[in-house]
């Protein structure tokens, strides 16, 4: 009789041995499918970081709405911790926030020509909070994906898990 340790062929089929429910290791992606995922967090990050800035001035009549600060700390909440429990790496949880700071920061400068995204005045205040609580929610959210517990991979897979066997809780 052989053995079959963690690294068997088992693991690296995909079989028992691989499944996190099993207690066994979780099957690590290919490095260029991470690069991919990295650079699509990344892209995503900085697709919500524009849609963020261009709400700064939004308005309902006269009144205000500081909608743009709570879609970032949503957005740098969810995106790297999405991030986080796809591919199970502490690394994968950066692209999104890297890429929605960087964003956010080259649209908060000002132009040659003085132009601004994010202006001061009666709006400053949407602006401020959306660069203070956006950043504050995504380092906190860094150094919470970068430990283990309730946003590790094998939670959100076994939250897909459930929700994708199709059985509805039926044997």
């Amino acid at each position: 009789m052989s053995r079959q340790g963690p690294g068997g062929p088992a693991a690296r089929a995909g079989g028992p041995a691989a499944s996190p429910r099993a207690g066994g290791p979780a099957v690590r992606p290919h490095a260029g499918v991470l690069v991919l995922g990295y650079l699509l967090f990344a892209a995503a990050g900085a697709l919500s970081a524009v849609i963020e800035v261009l709400l700064v001035p939004s308005r309902i009549g006269q009144t205000l709405i500081p909608l743009a600060p709570v879609l970032a700390v949503l957005s740098n909440v969810a995106l790297p911790a999405i991030s986080r429990g796809l591919t199970d790496t502490v690394l994968s949880a950066v692209p999104p926030v890297a890429g929605w700071l960087v964003t956010t920061f080259l649209l908060a400068s000002a132009t040659p020509e003085g132009d601004v995204l994010l202006p001061a005045g009666d709006t400053a205040y949407i602006s401020y909070s959306l660069l203070g609580f956006g950043t504050l929610a995504g380092m906190v959210t860094l150094w919470r994906a970068s430990r283990p517990g309730p946003w590790t991979g094998r939670w959100l897979r076994s939250r897909l898990a459930r929700s994708g066997s199709g059985s509805d809780g039926a044997r």
